[in-house]
């Protein structure tokens, strides 16, 4: 039976891909932070690809899909079903969806995801809760959705909001991040949609696959077990509910090591990309250098044969003569 503890769930995009950016990759997943996952394991993970990471990294680990999956519907607005968002689309592409949409009689509403937490860090719980609120509003209001993004596509899934994803799934960061959700949508190309290559009908368009349904119910009733399981524990102090061994001082220890260890990792990528830097921008330089005096170079025998083409006898050529013995000399 898996432990209601179990409902959170993780993701590591693209593990298998190697970013020279960064240095860190499974000092996480060892000593305190396996204890950790090992104590409420079975773990639930978002897609399929960190699945497998989770699991060739000695974590029991199972798909338990995105928990947007659960998310419900919202309120009807006045304005149902009168407009379309895009959310997050490149430049080109939200040019091309204002063409294709230009005759639907329908409102275009944009909007982004790409938010600076770290400015408005005054924002309180309640007014980020509302924020959130509202965003899920205009899209569950929406007639439909065009996006490129996973976390705008899931939740239109959820609350059942025709959505058209734009995506290239030939690119391995892409397909291991929406494996086993580009199954589940209606999903284009980027090609695609700036071709016109693609059967979706703005007037009316196509209800959403049911595929996510067996992920979004047993998504639900974990979540259910878990808040009744901690609900049976009453105002029991966290002890009594925790499942690791380990004290608090020992995981600061863990902490501080891990994030000391991270830093040197990185202090030692930064100097290395340092002196990679250094010595292309020195050989840069040099061959700068040398490019100008072949330029020099060139203008000069420009000049030269273009002075001995001159005709013989005219002043002309005998400036040029003057001239060249002069370059000669030189």
């Amino acid at each position: 039976k898996r432990s209601a503890t179990s409902s959170k769930t993780y993701y590591i995009n693209n593990y298998d891909i190697k970013r020279n950016s960064s240095p860190i990759t499974t000092e996480w997943l060892t000593g305190i932070g396996k204890q950790y996952f090992d104590a409420y394991s079975p773990v639930g993970v978002r897609d399929t690809t960190s699945v497998e990471y989770m699991r060739v990294n000695g974590i029991d680990a199972y798909f338990s899909g995105c928990i947007t999956l659960t998310l419900p519907k919202q309120p009807v607005t006045p304005d149902k079903g009168k407009y379309v968002v895009i959310a997050d689309l490149r430049p080109e592409l939200k040019k091309k969806a204002y063409e294709w949409l230009k005759d639907s009689g329908l409102e275009i509403r944009e909007i982004t995801h790409r938010y600076s937490y770290r400015k408005d860090t005054e924002a309180t719980m309640e007014e980020r809760l509302e924020k959130a609120e509202s965003i899920l509003s205009l899209y569950c209001n929406a007639k439909f959705v065009i996006t490129r993004r996973l976390h705008v596509t899931l939740p239109c899934l959820a609350m059942e909001v025709p959505v058209m994803s734009i995506v290239n799934l030939k690119s391995k960061g892409n397909y291991t991040r929406w494996a086993p959700y580009s199954d589940w949508v209606n999903y284009i190309s980027e090609q695609d949609f700036l071709s016109g290559n693609f059967d979706f009908d703005f007037i009316n368009p196509p209800s959403n696959k049911d595929d996510y349904l067996p992920t979004r119910n047993a998504l639900i009733e974990s979540i259910s077990s878990f808040i009744n399981e901690m609900e049976a524990f009453g105002d029991a102090p966290l002890s009594e509910v925790s499942k690791i061994t380990y004290t608090d001082e020992e995981e600061k220890d863990w902490r501080f090591n891990l994030m000391r260890n991270t830093l040197e990792k990185w202090l030692y990528a930064s100097r290395g990309m340092l002196k990679d830097y250094s010595e292309q921008k020195a050989k840069t330089k040099e061959l700068q250098k040398k490019l100008d005096t072949l330029q020099n170079e060139n203008k000069r025998l420009s000049k030269e044969n273009a002075l001995l083409k001159a005709r013989p006898g005219t002043a002309l050529a005998q400036k040029a003569k003057q001239f060249i013995k002069r370059l000669r000399r030189n």
